[in-house]
């Protein structure tokens, strides 16, 4: 994403995540593609890093030689129409995490909320399958929902300096998990705090008015705030919305448990359920 001190447009970022996968589905390489196109390699590579833009007759001509069908065709077309904007929704789909594993590369640090479920990267396979199970609509299956949620596989990380998550006790508490796996859970996120002291931190107090979201920074520019609903993330860059989820998220970490208090608490809490 383009540095300095703006905020890259979520647009940009997200049509350039799409033009990526757009390139590797059609099984083009990047040089291959740019060559095609007539570019330099640095132009497309700036384009799919979400960077910049690429002018309108030139975005029609690459999803041309990527033979793009026309609904897929359309809707880059108006994604790209709408980059100047400082908000975007990006709703639950196969293909929806596109834009989620870019600005998790892209970022320097990561900052955030967890009111109801762990954040997913503190997940154990059976945590995420029973609240997929719990939380699948009527008709659907827990199948369908963890495709829809992994189909693009996560890149691995790199140039992440910072994490923390500020999690509701609540979610420890979920009635969806079953002890086994609540077991497992706890064992998992002791483990991650060996292994990042500052990592976890959990909040007593409830906080049901304020969804889940996360604030990525990346070195040099204002950060993005991914404010997550049951089926959809809204993508904010705007200064005003931004300040105020930073504002908010100064507050929770004032009230939240010291790391070592965070600890001790999820110790208890093991040795409870193990006792059940």
């Amino acid at each position: 994403m383009k540095t300095g001190n703006r905020a890259t447009s979520p647009a940009v970022v997200a049509l350039g995540a799409e033009l990526r996968a757009a390139r590797l589905q059609a099984h083009f390489g990047l040089r291959e593609l740019a060559n095609r196109a007539g570019l330099s390699p640095g132009h497309l590579t700036n384009w799919e890093a979400g960077y910049r833009t690429p002018p309108p007759d030139m975005l029609s001509f690459l999803l041309g030689l990527l033979k793009l069908p026309q609904a897929e065709y359309t809707r880059l077309r108006d994604l790209a129409a709408s980059t100047h904007s400082t908000m975007h929704a990006v709703h639950l789909r196969a293909g929806s995490t596109l834009m989620l594993h870019a600005y998790e590369q892209a970022a320097t640090t990561i900052a955030e909320w967890s009111p109801t479920f762990l954040p997913s990267h503190l997940q154990t396979r059976a945590y995420t399958w029973e609240m997929l199970e719990h939380t699948t609509p009527p008709g659907g299956s827990p199948e369908s929902r963890l495709f829809e949620l992994s189909a693009e596989p996560a890149p691995a990380k790199h140039g992440v300096a910072t994490r923390k998550s500020i999690v509701s006790r609540r979610s420890l508490r979920n009635p969806v998990i079953s002890r086994e796996t609540s077991i497992v859970q706890h064992e998992q996120l002791l483990r991650t705090l060996a292994r990042e002291p500052q990592a976890i931190r959990l909040l007593a107090a409830e906080q049901e008015d304020l969804p889940g979201f996360t604030i990525y920074t990346t070195s040099g520019q204002s950060p993005t705030v991914a404010l997550r609903h049951s089926h959809t993330t809204v993508y904010l860059t705007s200064e005003e919305a931004v300040a105020d989820y930073v504002e908010k998220l100064a507050h929770l970490a004032g009230e939240a448990l010291s790391s070592a208090e965070t600890e001790a608490f999820l110790a208890d809490g093991l040795r409870d359920l193990r006792a059940r």
